[in-house]
C-alpha cells in the first residue's frame, strides 16, 4: 500500500489516472469543487481548481457521488440520470 499527504479536505470522490489526481467536493462552498493534483513520490501536489457544473450551467444541489478509477459520477437531484467525470479524457 501507498501512501500520499495531500492538503485537499472534505472530499467525496477522488478520481486517478497515471499520475493525475483529481478530488470531488468540500466542505461548505467548495462543496461542488474539482481539486486537481499531480501525485509525487509523497504527496500529491495541487495544480488547479475547478467547480463541476450540469450540462445545463448550475452546479449540483443534491446529488450522489460514486467514483472508481478515473472516472467520477454524479447523480444530481432528480436522480434520475447520472453525469460522468473522466480524468482520463
Amino acid at each position: 500500500m501507498r501512501v500520499w499527504s495531500n492538503r485537499i479536505r472534505g472530499a467525496k470522490a477522488v478520481a486517478v489516472h497515471g499520475e493525475r489526481v483529481t478530488f470531488y467536493g468540500g466542505y461548505g462552498e467548495e462543496r461542488d469543487r474539482l481539486a486537481h493534483g499531480e501525485l509525487t513520490e509523497t504527496s500529491v501536489e495541487p495544480t488547479e481548481v475547478s467547480v463541476l457544473t450540469l450540462p445545463s450551467g448550475p452546479a449540483p444541489r443534491r446529488r450522489r457521488v460514486v467514483s472508481r478509477g478515473s472516472r467520477i459520477y454524479v447523480q444530481a437531484e432528480p436522480f434520475t440520470a447520472w453525469g460522468v467525470f473522466d480524468l482520463s479524457s
